[in-house]
């Protein structure tokens, strides 16, 4: 169709055929000019027929109205319906866009009031200002202005906060609650889920964070919801998470892979991690990651990345940023204390850390040992809380490490100068001193019923470091071992006490460190060798020591690949030590289908060495040859004393023992009758 036939026609004019493009005036004659301007002046002044409306309008009409698609003028009732006698069908329907604006408002108004009686909470469990607090609220005080009179966050910095999820977060209350971060994506491109997350991260600062303190929870936690990178990092939490998933217990209705999801937090790390990155972030998952193969029985690997974050604090300088100090301080005593205890458990000696000074901060210990500590488990779970002890535990583990730092030097640098009877005293005599001056509030864990596990497995560590530091005496040609076996023998029963009678029975040991698990295998490897049969005193005997150890194992193995071959080292000492147990020590172990064979490079990855025990014999070529004759003078100061004529230590009955010889009361009842 073309543009001339969609024209409208004005006449039959025959202009305007003619000429399309001519306009309508110029077409026409001057006496239909004149008429059609006549018709029009009449036009206007004659009247228009309006509609009738209402005077106002809304845009919320009733349902009447709406439904006769009238006006209305929003009365009620209104107009319309007055007029029809419809007042009881005059209804309103609150529209959706002002009722998402009215719950927003809402929601907001909570979320201030629950951040503000959140505080005043916090400052009532902790023992604050109780009285003050509870003036203030009598004389019908604000939550608002109670809360800037205690000091604590205003309250237009509270949008930057995140919602919360769950009132038992492992962080501090409402502080450090990161679930329902708006973008998480900015930290991580594995889940979306913010309850994963928020639990992962809980199992984290419940379980890892307070035995290896590598950077600073507070500055981490608020940096990760101000989505800031100064003291957090897309890699760190990476880390944190993959770590966090050998801690989750799954549910039966969860369809969460666990196992999966942390390979994939861990492919995340190494896919973007870079070795010459100088953040101290990067330093922090470095360290973290070394935890995670750890767990996997990936020992090599984990050497490596350990090995990279403590190269990498050489380069760091102080910075004058605001809370670097605290953050540069955790990390630096936290990689050299994971150096050490790596150290004692493959017996070689520890690297040295060249790195600025972080002695000059001063933290506010009270404070972080007055923090809460959650015992998170599951998501959502009603977990209790006691104060976390946090700063003294780290202060009495930084004196412990360097002691065992020292011994791990002298025991295994090769080559080295020898050891003398007076060297090994002395760190003897330092872990003894250190013992002595613990403070009560982590020392008397005798009588204390709920026992925090990160004090715990400090008092487990010492126990190890003693039997590892005396350990090789037992079986040294022309020492007498009587000396010290009482000694050993008494930690060991100490050591295996707190895991029994404390650890397990309060936590279980599905949580405990990976690290502590050799601690497990010297206990009980000492007494399944050396007192099969036990003691006086009580304790366990060999067989009991190594069914615990099992039974420990195998709670640990449902999240820590590494714990199964270790249950397998631990099962070759028992055939070794002729301890064979009534039961078959496969049903306490991981049995996949088919079998699995254990290897020697299973054990490497395990431990980087072929076993999990000490190497005795290069240890007695480093001790003097005067070593038993200085011992006999020098010992008798720090308790070693030769049993006197006629009193000795007398071995009971293993468990095996008792049972045959109760076997045996049976059968020859029997026989007489």
């Amino acid at each position: 169709m073309s543009f001339r036939k969609i024209r409208p026609s004005l006449g039959d004019n025959s202009a305007s055929t003619s000429d399309p493009y001519q306009s309508p005036s110029e077409s026409m004659g001057s006496g239909q000019r004149r008429n059609c301007e006549k018709e029009a002046a009449e036009n206007s002044t004659r009247p228009f027929k309006r509609r009738r409306a209402p005077g106002s309008v809304t845009q919320n009409a009733c349902l009447g109205c709406k439904k006769a698609r009238a006006k209305c003028d929003g009365s009620k009732p209104c107009k319309r319906c007055v007029t029809r006698r419809e007042t009881s069908g005059c209804i309103y329907e609150v529209h959706i866009k002002h009722a998402k604006e009215e719950l927003v408002k809402e929601i907001k108004e909570l979320r201030v009031k629950d951040h503000l009686t959140g505080h005043i909470l916090q400052a009532l469990s902790t023992d604050e200002k109780v009285p003050d607090i509870l003036g203030w609220l009598k004389h019908g005080e604000t939550y608002q202005s109670i809360v800037e009179w205690l000091g604590r966050a205003p309250m237009d910095e509270f949008e930057t906060l995140s919602p919360r999820e769950s009132r038992h977060s492992a962080f501090e209350g409402s502080d450090h609650e990161m679930s329902g971060v708006s973008s998480t994506s900015r930290w991580t491109s594995v889940t979306s889920d913010t309850v994963v997350l928020d639990h992962l991260f809980q199992l984290y600062f419940a379980w890892v964070h307070p035995v290896h303190t590598l950077f600073s929870e507070d500055r981490f936690a608020d940096s990760y919801k101000r989505q800031l990178d100064n003291y957090c990092s897309s890699v760190l939490v990476n880390a944190i998470c993959a770590m966090a998933c050998h801690l989750s217990s799954a549910a039966e209705a969860d369809e969460t892979d666990l196992e999966q999801l942390g390979g994939e937090f861990s492919d995340a790390v190494c896919a973007n991690i870079d070795p010459g990155d100088k953040r101290i972030t990067t330093v922090q998952a470095f360290a973290v990651m070394f935890l995670v193969d750890c767990a996997r029985a990936n020992s090599s690997r984990a050497s490596s990345y350990l090995r990279v974050a403590t190269n990498s604090l050489s380069g760091f300088l102080c910075q004058e940023s605001e809370g670097f100090a605290e953050v540069w301080k955790n990390t630096v005593r936290g990689v050299q204390n994971l150096n050490i205890e790596w150290a004692q458990v493959t017996f070689q000696a520890p690297p040295t850390i060249n790195s600025a000074s972080y002695d000059g901060f001063e933290g506010n210990d009270n404070e972080q040992d007055g923090a809460k500590w959650y015992f998170h488990r599951y998501v959502n779970d009603q977990c209790p809380a006691w104060p976390g002890l946090l700063a003294t535990t780290n202060q009495e583990k930084t004196k412990l490490t360097a002691i065992i730092r020292d011994v791990t030097t002298m025991m295994y640098t090769r080559p080295g100068p020898q050891i003398s009877a007076r060297h090994l005293l002395h760190q003897y005599g330092r872990l003894m001193t250190w013992r002595e001056e613990l403070p009560s509030v982590i020392g008397n864990t005798e009588n204390d019923s709920q026992a925090l596990p990160h004090v715990l497995s400090l008092l487990i560590l010492y126990s190890n470091t003693v039997i590892l530091l005396l350990r090789p005496l037992l079986d040294f040609e022309g020492f007498p071992s009587s000396l010290v076996k009482e000694t050993i023998w008494s930690h060991a029963q100490q050591g295996l006490f707190l895991l029994d009678e404390h650890y397990r029975t309060q936590y279980t040991c599905r949580y405990q460190p990976v690290l502590q698990m050799f601690a497990v295998l010297h206990l009980t490897d000492i007494i399944a060798r050396f007192f099969p049969g036990g003691m006086e005193g009580g304790g366990k005997d060999g067989f009991e020591a190594v069914q615990f150890g099992m039974e420990v194992l195998t709670q640990s193995r449902v999240g820590f690949p590494i714990a199964s071959t270790l249950q397998e080292m631990l099962r070759r000492t028992s055939n070794e030590c002729s301890i064979h147990l009534p039961w078959n020590p496969t049903e306490f172990m991981v049995i996949p289908r088919p079998p699995k064979v254990y290897r020697m490079d299973d054990f490497l990855d395990a431990c980087t060495r072929p076993t999990y025990t000490q190497p005795i014999d290069q240890i007695h070529l480093k001790y003097v040859p005067s070593f038993s004759s200085e011992w006999a003078i020098e010992g008798t100061a720090f308790g070693f004393l030769e049993p006197s004529p006629g009193t000795r230590s007398l071995a009971v009955p293993s468990a095996k023992e008792r049972d045959a010889q109760s076997l045996l009361q049976i059968r020859n009842l029997l026989n007489t009758n």
